[in-house]
């Protein structure tokens, strides 16, 4: 193993010889206001009228370099406090602007909407994201080295937008203070900044600077992004806030499994939260007496595998810049993985500094967990510790390093691991990283690697892998799906454009790939090969094919359920998926797939679907279902494995909207809402209320349902949690 990633990080740093020289970047100005413009969403400020607009948008999708259908215009200004955004765009068919999201945070890219990009410290790797709908709604990002992830949209920044939809399109202003970003300390600033609007209805995307398709990432390229110049006499204020909170609430749990006695439990708890400035480079976060009592529930999984299944963070405190702490493959293999502290003990206390020293960047993350009822940092408290770098080393080239601690009553699990990758051309890339563990016990010192190779433009693509992940490897603060193990895959992509005006198909896509693992000790473990086909249409809609033979090596019985279990031995079995999608900005929209099949020594076979409907901007539902129906050569080896889920979003307004989720599976037999209300009194401030109740159903599958018999509760919580954030 240790072969391969040094040849993967010697490739690395040869790479650097290809390296090419970025062309000059468009330049825009941002002009000093004298006087603020009013936020309203109506370009009619002096300011504004001073400024000659920015109209050189580009499509870049559907027809990559044309002009767009509908013009644009940008304009820049600023003064000591914040940074200004006055855009308008036009439309020929106003009536037909997607406007229907209210909820901060929420899935605005179903709406016509803008994202707004600033790479602050202009060094082409790390941005800030706005995006904002037509109806003002909003949300944030953050981008690492080039990178996104979802979590990366958890960032919350306090900023000011107003919309305003008219005959002649739509207008939209934007303020974003300077004490909510992070700059140089120098007096004269250059940042990069990109601008793009989607056309929802069109399906079209219009761009400033230009970003060819060659980018995948668009604007998530911040090396291609313009120059702002004109940035002069910032304040960055004294960089402190402090969000303290209030939470009440109350549950009822069944105590016993004969659902016959409950135990009520109320709680109050006080909390808080800190932010500050170091300086202008470096932040500093605290937290004491954390609770997430408003963090949305999971979806429920069905786990019919032999790895772990991953469950994504959701807590803000921990998402805030993870990309930066983000280390080893993502979902599988992650040295790192944030969800591990403090699910099963509270946080007591913690403190994480990010930010940049010099060409570095630097991440460093302690918290306590442990029981509440004792003291911080005492005996009965753990720690857990992560420390984290990554430098430039030349033009889209990174290498770094990550150290993490987990200590438990006098036992210690440490993983020390590098990485390192270059982009090159324009979507392609070198990656390696390397992690070894120490543990208390040496038994359970090991390692994990990986390197990886892509070269990709948007058409032809492929890439080869190596990863290795050790049988005892189990870094403490990490997330591992499958040890013991080498994985070897490679694949190929052709994404043809089709120039037609006589089928809707606007790009195709062939991806054959082909995986190989084996044991550390060489042994043969599973190996599977695939081939997708995939159309994308016009207005967003998607179908896809997919055939996939897979070998499967037991070494030791499998069950895959308590009383259902596959023999140890040798599996081949070949396996067909259809699936498919429409436009999610539509007022109902569909998505669902078949997979037909072996499985083992049997047969199985997923069904799927999913329905959505947006009645108007102030109520919308999805449901979904999915059935898998398992039928194998073994005892009590048919059964069926369902999940069904509810999810319902109102909104009065862009300050106050509730979403509730309902979900069911025939494992558990449990029915689990979650409804959450969320009333942004303040900007940056909420009055969150949350309920939660689990109800178990009892009846056997061949006797008649009775709701009134039949249906247990199995326990109800209510929390109302206010925070208040107050900015110095």
């Amino acid at each position: 193993m240790k072969k391969t990633l040094l040849l993967g990080i010697s490739t690395f740093i040869c790479a650097g010889v290809f390296a090419q020289s970025t062309p000059q970047r468009p330049e825009i100005t941002a002009v000093f206001a004298e006087t603020a413009p009013q936020i309203d969403g109506v370009l009619d400020d002096d300011i504004w009228q001073l400024i000659e607009p920015t109209t050189s948008f580009v499509q870049r999708w559907p027809e990559e370099g044309a002009t767009p259908t509908e013009d644009s215009e940008l304009r820049i200004a600023f003064n000591e406090d914040f940074l200004y955004f006055g855009l308008t765009f036009l439309d020929k068919n106003p009536e037909e602007i997607r406007a229907n999201i209210f909820e901060r945070g929420g899935r605005l890219d179903k709406d016509d909407v803008v994202r707004i990009g600033i790479d602050t410290y202009n060094d082409k790797r790390n941005a800030y994201v706005f995006e904002i709908n037509s109806l003002g709604a909003q949300d944030d990002a953050t981008i690492t080295d080039e990178s996104m992830t979802l979590d990366d949209w958890s960032w919350d920044a306090v900023f000011y937008s107003e919309t305003v939809i008219d005959e002649k399109g739509w207008s939209l202003e934007v303020a974003i203070p300077f004490r909510q970003i992070r700059f140089s300390k120098d007096d004269v600033l250059e940042m990069g900044v990109a601008v793009e609007r989607t056309i929802n209805r069109k399906n079209e995307k219009a761009i400033f600077p230009f970003i060819p398709l060659s980018f995948q990432g668009g604007w998530i390229n911040v090396s291609q992004y313009a120059t702002l110049k004109g940035l002069q006499g910032l304040r960055r204020g004294r960089n402190i806030e402090i969000k303290p909170y209030i939470i009440t609430g109350a549950q009822e749990v069944r105590e016993d499994l004969a659902f016959e006695k409950t135990e009520s439990d109320l709680n109050r708890e006080i909390g808080l939260d800190v932010k500050y400035g170091i300086t202008s480079n470096l932040t500093l976060d605290l937290t004491f007496n954390t609770d997430f009592a408003q963090v949305e529930a999971d979806n429920v999984q069905l786990n019919l595998t032999r790895f772990n299944l991953f469950f994504p963070e959701k807590r803000e405190f921990f998402l805030e810049r993870s990309g930066l702490f983000a280390h080893g493959n993502q979902r599988s293999t992650q040295t790192f993985f944030s969800r591990r502290i403090g699910l099963s003990r509270d946080i007591l206390t913690g403190a994480r500094m990010t930010g940049q020293i010099g060409r570095f960047s630097v991440g460093l993350l302690n918290i306590e967990t442990g029981d509440k009822l004792n003291q911080a940092f005492g005996k009965r408290s753990d720690n857990n510790a992560v420390a984290r770098i990554r430098t430039d080393l030349f033009p889209r080239a990174t290498a770094g390093a990550i150290f993490t601690n987990f200590e438990q009553d006098g036992r210690y699990n440490r993983a020390f691991g590098v990485d390192a990758q270059y982009r090159f051309w324009n979507s392609s890339e070198i990656e390696a990283w390397y992690t070894t563990v120490k543990d208390t016990d040496p038994d359970l010192d090991d390692a994990a690697g990986h390197a990886r190779l892509r070269v990709r433009n948007d058409i032809y693509g492929a890439s080869a892998s190596y990863t290795s992940v050790g049988k005892n490897y189990s870094p403490a603060l990490g997330f591992v799906s499958r040890r013991d193990m080498r994985h070897y895959s490679i694949n190929a992509t052709y994404s043809p454009f089709i120039e037609s005006d006589k089928i809707p198909v606007r790009q195709l896509s062939f991806e054959p790939s082909y995986r190989y693992i084996t044991g550390q000790d060489g042994e043969k473990q599973s190996w599977e090969g695939k081939l997708e086909v995939g159309a994308s249409f016009e207005k967003r809609d998607r179908l896809r094919f997919e055939f996939e033979r897979q070998f499967d090596r037991l070494t030791g019985d499998f069950h895959i359920r308590s009383n259902t279990v596959i023999p140890a031995g040798d599996y081949t079995f070949d396996r067909y998926r259809i699936s498919g999608n429409t436009d999610q900005s539509r007022q109902t929209y569909f998505s669902g797939g078949v997979v037909l099949g072996e499985f083992y020594n049997g047969n199985r076979t997923d069904l799927s679907a999913q329905v959505g409907f947006r009645q108007s901007k102030h109520f919308s539902i999805e449901a979904g279902i999915s059935h898998r129906i398992i039928d194998l050569d073994a005892d009590n080896g048919k059964f069926d494995a369902t999940t069904i889920s509810a999810n319902i979003l109102a909104a009065q307004g862009r300050k106050l909207f509730a979403r509730g989720l309902i979900q069911y599976d025939n494992f558990s037999r449990d029915v689990n809402a979650n409804i959450r209300i969320d009333w942004i009194h303040t900007p940056g401030s909420d009055l969150f209320i949350v309920l939660n109740t689990s109800y178990h159903l009892t009846a056997d599958d061949d006797i008649l349902f009775d709701p009134r018999r039949d249906i247990i509760m199995n326990d109800r919580v209510g929390v109302a949690k206010v925070t208040y954030l107050v900015m110095l």
